[in-house]
């Protein structure tokens, strides 16, 4: 909640807490105010605020997505969810559809059914060339096939998810290389890991992205060392503890630890 603070939030909520001012406001801003009442626990009113959402939709595709919301806040089950899906698909209204296939699978990872749903949703997507929607779903199913031990699989979608991303999307490709270069290393690809670590550290680098620079330098310190070159393992994590302190960032404890342990073994 970074535009207000708590007691802001709880007088903004306090405003709708009766319901009449509630009827005054559209989908966008019941949405909105349904997230903070979310984050203030307030169930009741994110309820009330989510059935209104619905209620004045500007379109059937929005008034599914508010239905969605609403369901997954009262605990729907899964095939309830199923149903909203299948009748969102037959509406035509694939991006819904497909939306909602999306989360089925990730609620039911760990069982044979999440790569189905998880395949729906993409069909889905890709009929409707929707290009976020594919992104996220190729990384989905990514992690499913890593999961069930299939790292080919893992690693060709993990591929698919970067051929994808818009050059300017920087940060995004910085993530899905550093994804990739793991899937790689698993399979003992080192140096196409490697190269993918490198490509992604430069572009942490360009963003100032402490998180990508840890990353990346962590997985070519994974390399170094499976090299037989702690030397190098060093280095990188020098890195990582030098840039952190330039940002006055607190350097994370596994880095520190690691270096000492490299140490210990000089």
């Amino acid at each position: 909640m970074t535009e207000l603070n708590h007691a802001q939030a709880e007088e903004l909520l306090d405003m709708f807490a009766d319901g009449k001012l509630i009827e005054s406001v559209n989908t966008s801003l019941a949405l909105h105010l349904a997230e903070i009442a979310k984050e203030m626990g307030r169930d009741a009113l994110v309820t009330r605020l989510l059935d209104h959402a619905g209620k004045v939709a500007a379109s059937p595709e929005d008034q599914g997505w508010c239905q969605f919301e609403l369901m997954k806040h009262k605990g729907a089950d899964k095939d309830q969810l199923i149903g909203l899906a299948v009748a969102s698909e037959k509406e035509g209204l694939h991006g819904l559809a497909a939306g909602i296939f999306h989360h089925i699978s990730l609620l039911t990872i760990g069982s044979d059914e999440a790569v189905l749903f998880a395949n729906r949703s993409m069909r889905l997507r890709e009929e409707a060339n929707d290009l976020e929607g594919m992104i996220y779903g190729h990384a989905l199913i990514a992690h499913i096939a890593k999961l069930d031990g299939d790292f080919e699989k893992s690693q060709l979608h993990l591929q698919k998810r970067l051929d994808i991303i818009p050059e300017k999307e920087k940060f995004e490709r910085m993530e899905a290389m550093a994804d990739l270069a793991h899937s790689h290393s698993s399979l003992g690809e080192l140096e196409q890991a490697q190269s993918l670590l490198i490509e992604s550290l430069k572009i942490a680098t360009e963003l100032n992205e402490l998180s990508g620079i840890l990353v990346a330098r962590w997985g070519l310190a994974d390399l170094a060392e499976i090299s037989n070159q702690p030397e190098e393992a060093m280095v990188q994590l020098s890195d990582v503890m030098t840039v952190f302190m330039e940002a006055g960032a607190v350097v994370p404890e596994p880095v520190r630890e690691r270096i000492s342990k490299l140490t210990s073994q000089q």
